[in-house]
């Protein structure tokens, strides 16, 4: 037990860049500073939450309903865990190539599993806190449960993302022992990996439609009459432990609400040793010689040399060799390129395989009067475009990833402008990707008029550009260079995070301007091409004046 503590911190300190006693004491490397951005960031979300939880709770009490608001939750986070778990447990136990260090010290496959599993873990942590926490809180005071509720729930909340992300972790390993026998190893893990992420994607899809069956309107209606918490049951379809955890908290004052809570840590306990077993026969065999790679020997002729060393501008060949990167490194094509194909997917994926939601939805699209609510319209829309460039990780991690090497850039006769503005460019075509997908999927699935996603798709150029360029400068000034896998220049780099919170708070002003104003879509169009389109302008012009200051700056 001591190895394995012992070897999750030092996982962790790895992957935590320049944290530690020469961190500033102002940076995003500071885990301080960023915990508390991020605090700061989630109150208003946390308000909400909290609002829409007691005025649920009001609704259901009379009915002998309130249990529906722990179950919820539960659920709910288990579903988000699962799903962003095999994201977690790729980057992790796949493709971070720590594990041929750790092979030959004296550890049991044991630790070396548990510690990684509780470094997933502890991301994980921070997912259930954004949805979970403010849920258990509130149906506390609300239902005025005591201090053995809160006690349970914090049990409850520690324990509840084990089982969906031992589920995520026991896919992956399956998956991708067999891509461990190819010859080119990377590029047939990035084919598990994606095959996973849509496997998993098609599970929730599954899920969604059988509880969909199960959940008949007049059984619902039956359900509730009865009272009694009978909801309960129709919503732990999905994930069946989340049923003992919200009975545990519902019965909390009582006896039987600690026998399910032993219930609850018994399935997680039994889930952990099976992970354990399937571990030990899967995983090692799919990661011992992870670092061995093919090459193809290929006669070139003079016309094909010709081709291939054909002199391009700088920005052009700057930009091929970050899309080569991309997608050739399987840590930055799993979280750079394959998220910009998966984002419509993962919103519109949901409505396609459940026929009553897209017949609802594809009304809903056909009752708005576009002409009176076209404002509107159009400023979601903005919205989640804008959202989609922000959290687009290409252009945040673009210097980040960069690493121990970054101090070529200095000493190369090319302008730092041109080398980000290449950056950037990677990022917009990455974003670009998602919103073709996306306008695709709107105009299929709800049916909206041509002419709107015309204007829609024009107002997605200076949203890709403002996304792109935010990231960009964020990962310039606080870069996370000190890493030693490419998955942890990603996936424990917090600057794509902070583009994603500034692009939100972007996105919500827009959207509280627009109703609070009632502008009109012609207003909101020509408001928001003229503002972003300067924006972007303004943060172009920004880095081509400042870009070698900062470029200097880096590693002094």
């Amino acid at each position: 037990m001591n190895k394995t503590l012992s070897l999750t911190k030092v996982l962790l300190k790895n992957g935590s860049g320049n944290a530690g006693k020469n961190a500033k004491k102002f940076s995003l490397s500071n885990p301080w500073v960023v915990g508390g951005l991020v605090a700061l960031g989630l109150i208003p979300i946390f308000g909400f939450i909290a609002a829409f939880v007691s005025m649920l709770y009001e609704g259901l009490a009379p009915i002998g309903q309130e249990g529906f608001i722990p179950a919820l939750g539960l659920t709910l986070t288990s579903a988000v865990v699962f799903i962003f778990g095999v994201f977690y447990v790729i980057n992790v136990f796949f493709f971070s190539k720590d594990i041929e260090h750790l092979l030959p010290l004296p550890l049991k496959s044991t630790e070396i599993l548990s510690a990684k599993f509780i470094v997933t873990l502890i991301y994980e942590y921070l997912t259930a806190l954004f949805i979970l926490a403010p849920i258990l809180v509130i149906f506390g005071v609300k239902s005025g449960a005591g201090m053995v509720y809160y006690l349970y729930s914090l049990v409850i909340f520690l324990t509840l993302p084990i089982i969906p992300l031992l589920l995520a972790a026991i896919i992956s390993m399956l998956i991708m022992r067999f891509t461990n026998i190819a010859k080119n190893k990377d590029r047939y893990r990035m084919i598990g990996g994606s095959v996973t992420v849509i496997l998993v994607l098609g599970m929730n899809a599954l899920f969604q439609r059988v509880t969909r069956q199960s959940m008949d309107p007049d059984a619902v209606q039956d359900l509730l009459l009865q009272g009694n918490n009978t909801i309960i049951d129709t919503l732990s379809t999905l994930f069946p432990h989340t049923k003992l955890g919200t009975l545990a908290l519902i019965e909390s004052g009582m006896l039987q609400g600690l026998l399910y809570l032993l219930g609850f840590l018994a399935a997680s306990a039994v889930a952990y040793v099976v992970f354990m077993l399937l571990g030990k026969a899967f995983y090692f065999g799919s990661v011992i010689g992870i670092s061995e790679a093919s090459s193809r020997r290929k006669a070139l002729s003079g016309e094909q040399m010709d081709r291939q060393t054909r002199q391009n501008s700088v920005v052009t060949s700057f930009l091929l060799k970050e899309m080569r990167i991309l997608i050739r490194t399987p840590a930055y094509f799993t979280n750079c390129v394959l998220l910009s194909f998966l984002w419509p997917v993962i919103l519109f994926f949901p409505f396609v395989v459940q026929p009553e939601s897209l017949e609802f939805i594809t009304g809903l699209a056909a009752s708005i009067d576009l002409n009176q609510h076209g404002g509107i319209v159009l400023a979601i829309a903005f919205a989640v475009l804008l959202f989609i460039s922000g959290i687009n990780m290409a252009a945040g991690t673009s210097i980040s990833r960069e690493g121990s090497i970054f101090f070529v850039n200095k000493y190369l006769p090319v302008p730092a402008f041109q080398i980000m503005l290449a950056k950037v460019m990677s990022g917009v075509i990455l974003s670009a990707v998602s919103m073709v997908l996306m306008l695709a999927a709107i105009y299929f699935v709800m049916v909206f008029p041509l002419t709107y996603i015309g204007l829609m798709f024009l107002l997605s150029i200076p949203a890709m550009f403002f996304g792109s360029l935010v990231s960009i400068i964020i990962d310039v000034h606080f870069p996370k260079l000190n890493w030693d896998t490419e998955q942890k220049a990603v996936k424990q780099n917090f600057n794509p995070m902070f583009s994603m919170l500034a692009c939100i708070f972007c996105a919500a002003l827009i959207i509280a301007a627009t109703v609070l104003l009632s502008l009109s879509w012609i207003q909101v169009f020509f408001s928001l091409l003229i503002i972003f389109g300067i924006a972007s302008l303004l943060l172009l012009r920004l880095i081509r004046n400042k870009a070698d200051i900062w470029f200097q700056r880096i590693e002094e």
